[in-house]
């Protein structure tokens, strides 16, 4: 599955087994061929993934939305203030 992380300055692209998502209403594991959704990301927390070969990874998100398709998951980031 694909993991795409995209800001205004640039685009990260890493194959992965999961996306672990913080959403304002709690949190959900995506892997591949889940249901597609659009999902708002809690501030402040982290977003964990675990890349192809079995090391896990996060990064802190300020504020964004994921976008969830059966082969990728888009995570969207604004405009840093």
């Amino acid at each position: 599955m694909k993991l795409s992380i995209i800001d205004t300055e640039k685009t990260t692209t890493h194959t992965v087994n999961w996306v672990e998502l913080n959403t304002p209403v709690g949190n959900m594991v995506i892997q591949e061929k889940h249901a597609p959704i659009v999902v708002e990301l809690a501030p402040q927390q982290e977003l964990l993934f675990e890349l192809k070969n079995g090391e896990k990874q996060s990064i802190t998100i300020v504020q964004g939305v994921a976008h969830v398709t059966r082969e990728e998951v888009k995570i969207l980031l604004p405009l840093a203030l």
